[in-house]
């Protein structure tokens, strides 16, 4: 998906992995000045608050660029592995819906400013096929729950493996590819021999 540069906008910040909150947001801040053709001011940006906090859009665009950008949206777990390594995250968060609210919160505050910026995003291969994000040509990416690598569902072909769906819906099930299952497997089958 190619999309021309946003008009007066260049990056100003060094890339992510070497970028401070404070580089992001001011960076951010201007992106969306000159997107949405009115002033975001730094000092008030975000408005959004969630679990009684102001929106950490840092962590939230860290989190989903290295999971392969908002374009696999539903084979992310937002809620499971997005939020907790957010500053609204606690434990006892009883908030519902929040996997919702940030792909919502993602897509009006830092999508575009995804697209502009394609070097942030870590385009995985699916450790079943091989395959790259659009080499494949499957849209039915999830993340594995344990080791956070990427597997087509359409590749993982074990028995008893529930729907695609069943995986990407809010409090969905959770996903634990082939290799991390036969770990789990040999673990508890090793614990069951030093029972016995």
């Amino acid at each position: 998906m190619d999309h021309p540069p946003l008009p007066g906008y260049t990056c100003r910040r060094p890339p992510l992995s070497a970028c401070s909150e404070a580089q992001f947001y001011d960076d951010l801040c201007e992106f969306l000045t000159l997107l949405r053709g009115k002033t975001v001011e730094r000092s008030k940006f975000p408005e959004a608050v969630l679990n009684g906090v102001s929106l950490d859009l840092f962590a939230l665009y860290r989190e989903v660029v290295s999971r392969g950008g908002f374009r696999v949206g539903n084979g992310i777990n937002w809620k499971g592995q997005v939020f907790p390594r957010m500053r609204n995250w606690t434990e006892s968060n009883k908030q519902t819906g929040v996997g919702n609210a940030l792909k919502r919160h993602y897509q009006n505050y830092l999508w575009e400013y995804e697209v502009a910026h394609p070097e942030d995003v870590t385009l995985d291969r699916c450790v079943l096929c091989n395959a790259r994000d659009r080499e494949g040509g499957a849209a039915d990416w999830l993340c594995c729950d344990c080791c956070e690598n990427w597997v087509h569902h359409s590749c993982d072909k074990r028995p008893g493996l529930g729907q695609y769906k069943d995986y990407t819906q809010g409090n969905g099930r959770v996903y634990v590819c082939p290799s991390c299952s036969r770990e789990q497997e040999a673990g508890e089958a090793l614990k069951r021999q030093r029972t016995a």
